[in-house]
């Protein structure tokens, strides 16, 4: 049972989805901190050191770092030229989380742009399936 569920854990495709989970939550909270952060009367506050003042920005460091091992992880096994587009769903996953947990909208052209995003992932992700069958 534990060997099965280590085997599953360690397959290329989940540390990939694991990959742009935790990217897609960085940039979330790193937003969260940044705007909780945010004092036009501080004079360092264009630099963004003031945002290191949030537990929100530090969740978004420690997810950035963790995405980071799970995209060495994957590339362990996949080659790049399928890797990268595939983990380019965060494109579609970074709109669509800011539209529904900060309220953020997304106007028609950006819909539209989101939508061919997907629709290159299913193009590239097609022969990453045939890819799975080798692995």
């Amino acid at each position: 049972m534990i060997g099965s569920l280590r085997h599953w854990f360690f397959n290329p495709w989940v540390q990939l989805a694991i990959c742009v989970l935790l990217a897609t939550a960085a940039e979330i909270f790193l937003k969260l901190g940044a705007a909780a952060t945010a004092d036009s009367d501080n004079a360092w506050s264009w630099t963004g050191f003031t945002g290191l003042r949030s537990g929100w920005v530090w969740w978004g460091i420690l997810a950035s770092v963790v995405s980071l091992f799970n995209w060495l992880a994957t590339l362990r096994k996949l080659p790049l030229t399928i890797a990268f587009p595939v983990g380019n769903a965060v494109h579609i996953l970074v709109p669509l989380s800011s539209w529904l947990f900060l309220g953020e909208a997304i106007l028609p052209r950006r819909g539209i742009g989101i939508a061919l995003v997907l629709l290159g992932l299913m193009i590239v992700a097609k022969p990453a399936a045939s890819l799975e069958a080798k692995l």
